[in-house]
């Protein structure tokens, strides 16, 4: 057992391993048993989506943790490690997965395995005062234009996986 692992995974035996030399993140590699018991997963974290394919991401405390299946066939349970310390700037059932500066424009890139209706439903309900406007590009109402300085949100459903750019 180790204790950095999120509760509900400390019931299974991990072997540990630095992701890098020059990082404090580690990743923590499955040993038994070899395939995930994905009931005892959803029992723990039942608010995130069960995990498509390979893949699962969730926030856990302050942290977003992934578990995936990695080429040789073991499984891999890891913090996902952003190089800022900013909060995201928007709120919802998704995962922060890159900042950036372009045209001096702030762009916050999120990763959502909610279906595309239900997370444009959730944030509806969240940011519903904040939004000017709707337009369709390559589905309904899959760009939204905030008022005020919240800029614009583009939803791209990419398979099983929602993404979402916020420009600011």
């Amino acid at each position: 057992m180790i204790a950095d692992v999120p509760a509900g995974f400390d019931q299974w035996e991990w072997s540990k391993m630095p992701l890098s030399k020059n990082s404090a993140v580690t990743a923590y590699f499955l040993q038994s048993p070899q395939t995930p018991d994905w009931n005892l997963v959803e029992d723990f974290y039942s608010y995130c989506p069960a995990p498509h394919r390979d893949f699962w991401i969730c926030p856990i405390g302050e942290d977003n943790w992934t578990f995936f299946k990695g080429d040789g066939g073991s499984w891999i349970l890891s913090k996902i490690i952003l190089p800022y310390t900013e909060k995201p700037k928007l709120k919802g059932p998704f995962h922060a997965i890159s900042k950036s500066q372009k045209n001096g424009k702030e762009v916050w890139v999120y990763l959502s395995t909610f279906k595309f209706n239900d997370i444009q439903n959730i944030l509806k309900l969240t940011y519903s005062q904040k939004i000017d406007s709707f337009k369709s590009i390559e589905k309904s109402h899959d760009l939204w234009i905030f008022k005020e300085d919240m800029g614009r949100l583009m939803f791209s459903e990419q398979g099983e996986y929602v993404i979402l750019v916020h420009v600011l």
